[in-house]
């Protein structure tokens, strides 16, 4: 029946269609916007580990391989706060940051231990501690809205241990409930992944490695493509 209708009907349904709440097409053109945050860069090198291997420099070239991964989905936009060596303070990552309205922050860090002993990844996100919750109003209501980007921290934090666990088993070193200086004054998900200690032997041998780099940013990216 549909085919015998006369071409202006057909029109007119179908933009009628488009303008309904929630319609397929309109869902398929939203785009998330994902924020990957290479720590340090330029005179701030970061970490110096084991051979003289910068923090700076690791987490650019992951950051650089996990924006070629999500690259590949037709759902996302993915901008870096630095794509080469270069000097960029807190500040400036938080005002971009606040600019471009993000769906998530990755903040990518490279450890440093004491010895060289320290070994394994650990995750930081900005915890409900110094949240202030309203009178008359109990912590589930604002855990649920005006501070359901925490939340989110924390279900984004729990897929990329998953997933960094299947990477490095019995490496992980739990999440941490922390103040997250990059956090402060952006409503958005912002987690922080120290990916391994550069000053431990082997964990500064697979991060410098260009496969393992890969690797991290495979998982990285399954991470991200959950979340959403």
């Amino acid at each position: 029946m549909f085919h015998k209708w006369p071409k202006y009907t057909v029109v007119f349904f179908s933009v009628l269609l488009m303008c309904l709440p929630g319609f397929s097409i309109h869902a398929q053109t939203v785009k998330h916007i994902v924020v990957i945050d290479p720590a340090h860069g330029g005179e701030e090198t970061g970490n110096i580990g084991i051979d003289k291997v910068a923090e700076k420099n690791l987490t650019l070239a992951i950051a650089l391989a996990l924006q070629t991964e999500l690259a590949r989905e037709s759902n996302m936009e993915v901008i870096l706060t630095r794509d080469s060596d270069k000097t960029l303070s807190l500040d400036e990552r938080k005002n971009n940051i606040t600019k471009i309205k993000p769906d998530m922050v990755l903040s990518l860090h490279i450890n440093a231990g004491f010895g060289k002993t320290s070994s394994g990844f650990e995750l930081y996100y900005p915890g409900f501690k110094n949240v202030n919750v309203p009178r008359k109003s109990g912590k589930k209501d604002v855990v649920g809205a005006e501070n359901k980007h925490l939340n989110d921290t924390v279900k984004l934090a729990r897929l990329v241990q998953k997933n960094l666990d299947g990477l490095f088993p019995r490496k992980s070193r739990g999440l941490r409930d922390a103040g997250v200086p990059l956090a402060e004054g952006p409503s958005v998900p912002v987690l922080v992944v120290e990916l391994g200690f550069a000053t431990n032997p082997d964990d500064k041998k697979k991060l410098a490695s260009d496969k393992t780099q890969k690797e991290i940013a495979r998982a990285l990216a399954k991470s991200i493509k959950s979340f959403f």
